[in-house]
């Protein structure tokens, strides 16, 4: 997608300290060696933690997504934390190196833990004169830990995206008192998830009208080899002191049968990935927490190469929209991970609902859902 024009790769690394984040950049160009850049610590930074704070939706006592005091959905704030997050976060080499020309792609890769990690780091202001967001300079994906793909159980085989693939999808119990959770879609499948361009026809949908317990999920994965999965419904929370606890809920008549990461990384032949894995529920990405053994792991571990996951908590359709911006961001990962290019193809629909949240700006265009997507991808894993 990038061909004819030169290629500049960055790493940026933020750790909080305290109050404080430490931060790292390394560059790189198509040719040259990686050469560290530059170094330092951001001051005093409880403006930006509370801002992040202020962007991770919150549930109520009752289990429902309070929206009013999110950030992300007002476009006055929102641009105003973008500008924050920008002028603090972003290194000021790195900042005017994107802004400096239009011949050369730059890649961003951001390893960034705690508070940092609920950072919308696509939406990032990089030029708040002319209101630029980082995705609009820059091909923006999340960093692991070298040592994490090098030490993985297995490594599922390359397979063409287009060919069959698993979609698991709404397999929670209906309804369940102690978390509040409930399902996705209610009664039944809508007809924008698989209908005419919605899930791929030859993909498999499952469970259906039939529970799937995390047992059966890995029956359905051991089946046969597919090239993506595809998880779309509740993600229970890990814990700062257990990270692992994180669980792709499933259910057994009703009762929550959750698949915890510590399992899937315990048993990773039980549970095997295809090459491309999403995560679509309630901040499956585990990067807030200092320890790195969540569901993102978990799935590089059982084989997979490319994980996109959800940084904060997704409101679900129905609550707060007239519209499906849930569904829709489902399926943009959906058309993304079945493309020769999905970081690219996926930046590409982050593009387009950038625009329109700067034209005209509504709930279902704004960055709460196209910002909560972050990818993760292995050494080879795939082209841009």
């Amino acid at each position: 997608m990038f061909e004819g024009r030169d290629q500049s790769i960055w790493r940026l690394t933020l750790e909080p300290v305290g109050v404080h984040v430490a931060w790292a950049l390394l560059h790189t160009d198509s040719v040259g060696p990686v050469s560290a850049v530059a170094a330092g610590v951001v001051r005093d930074t409880q403006d930006e933690a509370a801002s992040t704070f202020a962007i991770a939706p919150q549930r109520s006592v009752d289990g429902a997504i309070d929206l009013e005091r999110n950030v992300l959905v007002d476009p006055m704030l929102e641009r105003a934390t973008a500008r924050l997050l920008g002028a603090r976060l972003v290194p000021a080499v790195l900042r005017n190196s994107l802004n400096a020309t239009a011949d050369v792609h730059h890649t961003v890769h951001i390893a960034a833990r705690g508070w940092l990690a609920n950072v919308p780091w696509e939406a990032v202001s990089v030029d708040d004169r002319r209101n630029t967001r980082m995705v609009e300079k820059a091909t923006l994906v999340s960093a692991m830990s070298p040592g994490i793909a090098a030490t993985r159980s297995r490594l599922a085989p390359v397979a063409d995206p287009a060919s069959p693939g698993l979609a698991i999808v709404d397999a929670g119990p209906a309804e369940d008192p102690e978390t509040g959770e409930s399902a996705i879609y209610p009664g039944r499948l809508p007809a924008e998830l698989i209908g005419a361009g919605g899930l791929d026809p030859g993909d498999t949908v499952a469970p259906g009208k039939y529970s799937m317990n995390a047992a059966e999920a890995g029956k359905a994965l051991s089946a046969r080899t597919w090239s993506r999965l595809m998880y779309l419904g509740h993600v229970a929370s890990g814990r700062p002191e257990e990270p692992a606890a994180a669980a792709l809920v499933f259910q057994r008549h009703g009762i929550r049968d959750p698949l915890t990461a510590g399992m899937w990384l315990a048993e990773p032949d039980r549970w095997p990935a295809p090459a491309r894995v999403a995560l679509i529920g309630c901040g499956s990405d585990d990067a807030r927490f200092t320890e790195a053994s969540g569901l993102p792991v978990a799935a590089i571990n059982a084989g997979a190469r490319l994980v996109t996951c959800t940084r904060w908590t997704l409101p679900t359709d129905r609550r707060h929209s007239a519209g499906l911006p849930a569904t829709e961001l489902a399926l943009a990962v959906h058309h993304a991970h079945r493309s020769g290019a999905p970081i690219a193809c996926l930046r590409g629909w982050q593009l387009e609902r950038l625009a329109a949240w700067k034209d005209r700006p509504t709930y279902e265009t704004s960055p709460l859902y196209w910002a909560a997507l972050t990818s993760y991808v292995t050494p080879g894993g795939v082209d841009e």
